[in-house]
């Protein structure tokens, strides 16, 4: 009777462990699989496509696309101090001002987009400051929304620099500069700024933000003079 139990117990036991055995090998494999998954498919989320595009232009503009829309949004700002508004479209054009890109400008974010295809999106959250800056946006990616990259404001001057969430040493910078020609232009009513963006990289000129030069032309922001073809 002993035995006969003993066999019964052994039986059942090892039953358990093949299960158990089963069990931890599914697993593993599932965790393996996950893995390799995460693998191929989390650099397609932490990182922006490359968009040839701007390869084909020298240089391209971005002006409000209805200048009402920019007007309503400030009139519920100068009346209700309203921070919330409907969105304000821009658009960007190449140098024959045919559109190629548009921009949507949300309370919260901005987003650039080709068509109905969301590039990425910039957003505004509450600043953040530390040691080494003030963070004062974000760039998005498109469809998982992680952090790619990020605006910081350095303490020391009025640079910008633009940091990549994934690899540290990936990184440019927004400078500010003026001269006396373009105080004088802006004097006198031809810019609406005496200030242009210098982005940079490793001391090397990207491209150049400048104000449009325009009199009558009252929704062109500025214009984007790109001097480099190299990693945009």
């Amino acid at each position: 009777m002993d035995s006969s139990k003993s066999r019964i117990h052994k039986t059942l036991s090892g039953g358990v462990h093949q299960t158990g055995g089963r069990k931890q090998s599914i697993t593993a494999q599932l965790t393996r699989s996950a893995r390799r998954l995460s693998a191929v498919v989390a650099p397609q989320f932490t990182k922006l496509d490359p968009f040839p595009l701007l390869q084909k232009y020298h240089s391209l503009r971005i002006r409000i696309a209805d200048i009402t829309q920019l007007e309503a949004a400030l009139e519920r700002y100068l009346a209700n101090n309203a921070v919330q508004f409907n969105p304000i479209d821009f658009e960007i054009t190449d140098e024959n001002d045919s559109r190629i890109l548009n921009v949507s400008l949300h309370p919260e974010e901005m987003v650039l987009a080709e068509g109905a295809r969301r590039i990425f999106s910039l957003t505004f959250a509450e600043s953040s400051s530390d040691d080494n800056g003030t963070l004062i946006s974000k760039i998005r990616h498109p469809v998982s929304g992680m952090r790619v990259f990020e605006f910081i404001e350095q303490h020391s001057s009025d640079t910008i620099q633009i940091s990549s969430c994934v690899d540290d040493y990936d990184r440019c910078y927004i400078e500010q500069f003026t001269s006396s020609w373009l105080g004088a232009l802006s004097l006198c009513g031809c810019l609406f700024t005496k200030v242009q963006w210098h982005f940079k990289k490793d001391e090397t000129l990207l491209a150049v933000v400048r104000p449009q030069f325009a009199f009558f032309d009252e929704n062109s922001i500025r214009s984007i003079k790109c001097l480099s073809k190299n990693d945009q």
